[in-house]
C-alpha cells in the first residue's frame, strides 16, 4: 500500500462533482513539457496521480497543476504547494 498524491480540479480529490482533467488536458501538458512523463504520474479519468512520489515529483506535480488550473492534494486531504 502506498500514499497517492493527486492533481485534481476537485475541492477534494475524492469528490466527483467537479471539472475533470480530461485526456486531452493531460496529453497537452506531456507534449508541451519534455520533463513531464506519464510515469510516474498517471491519468485516472478525472485526475493525475502518483504513488509515493518523491519531493521532486511533487514539485513537478505542482507545476503541472498550475498549468491545468488545478491543485495537488494527498490521500488524506493535505495540499501541496511548491
Amino acid at each position: 500500500m502506498g500514499h497517492d498524491v493527486h492533481i485534481t480540479r476537485h475541492e477534494n480529490w475524492w469528490i466527483e462533482e467537479a471539472q475533470d482533467i480530461n485526456a486531452a488536458d493531460w496529453e497537452a501538458v506531456v507534449a508541451d513539457d519534455p520533463s513531464v512523463v506519464m510515469a510516474p504520474m498517471w491519468w485516472t479519468g478525472d485526475r493525475i496521480a502518483s504513488r509515493n512520489p518523491s519531493d521532486a515529483v511533487i514539485a513537478t506535480m505542482c507545476q503541472v497543476a498550475k498549468v491545468l488550473y488545478a491543485q495537488v492534494q494527498g490521500d488524506d486531504g493535505e495540499y501541496y504547494d511548491a
